[in-house]
């Protein structure tokens, strides 16, 4: 449109093999096949980026099968389809404030599908409706150093409760993740690196996972899918060895 901004259109369309579990049961399945359909909005000036990206997705021959888990004793077909809408948005500064970069990323995803064992066209429970992450960074020049915040948050997730009459009725609580990273320029190619995931605890449940049989009582008992552990702690050590003596990894920590 002119030196700062683009707009392009895209569409595609995409076949992919099914997956090799499957076709170890069936292997006259056939291929997955995928409609897009991708308009996208660039500007770049001054230290300031935006990219706007909107989409809307086909999908046919969705691998279904007629069993609670993927077996050898169950039928598979193709009959499966759906589709998925949505929008990215991605902002970042690197010029308001001297030292101080962040970005701002947000994607909204409408996805609805007729696959694996569902009865119907439902929202599947890998799927994030909403997630919005900020991301901080500021060099602090006199210490050679650099501290980075994160901070995450992404909305529940659609799970199937067997203990209800109705499919996929059940959803997860959306949760937030705060992370933060210290980074130490010990030289211009040598940086002593520290980071801490999700610095204020949370216990995210991703889903539940639920018995095959009821118990005595006719319920379903579950266990809640979380995290293995509340945190995770790393300490490195990062070398450039490059002809470029200026070069480092401190944009990508």
């Amino acid at each position: 449109m002119n030196k700062y901004t683009q707009l392009s259109l895209a569409y595609g369309t995409f076949h992919q093999q099914a997956p090799s579990p499957f076709l170890k049961y069936d292997p006259q399945l056939d291929w997955l096949a995928a409609r897009h359909y991708i308009a996208n909005y660039f500007y770049e000036k001054g230290g300031h980026l935006l990219r706007l990206e909107a989409y809307h997705k086909t999908y046919d021959n969705l691998i279904k099968y007629n069993s609670q888990t993927a077996r050898y004793d169950s039928q598979y077909d193709n009959n499966g389809n759906g589709k998925v809408k949505g929008f990215d948005v991605f902002y970042k500064n690197t010029s308001s404030v001297k030292n101080l970069q962040y970005w701002i990323s947000y994607s909204y995803t409408d996805s609805k599908r007729n696959e694996a064992n569902y009865p119907h066209t439902v929202t599947p429970s890998y799927v994030y409706k909403h997630s919005l992450f900020i991301v901080g960074k500021y060099w602090f020049a006199d210490l050679r150093s650099q501290l980075s915040l994160t901070n995450s948050f992404v909305s529940g997730r659609n799970y199937n409760d067997p203990n209800q009459t109705a499919f996929m009725n059940g959803h997860t609580k959306g949760y937030n993740n705060l992370s933060m990273s210290w980074s130490f320029l010990y030289s211009q190619q040598k940086i002593i690196h520290f980071s801490v995931s999700n610095v204020l605890g949370v216990s995210p449940i991703y889903g539940y996972q639920y018995a095959d049989r009821p118990n005595t009582q006719g319920i379903y008992d579950r266990r809640a899918i979380v995290p293995t552990a509340k945190r995770f702690v790393f300490l490195g050590y990062f070398w450039t060895i490059s002809k470029n003596e200026k070069d480092n990894q401190l944009d990508n920590l």
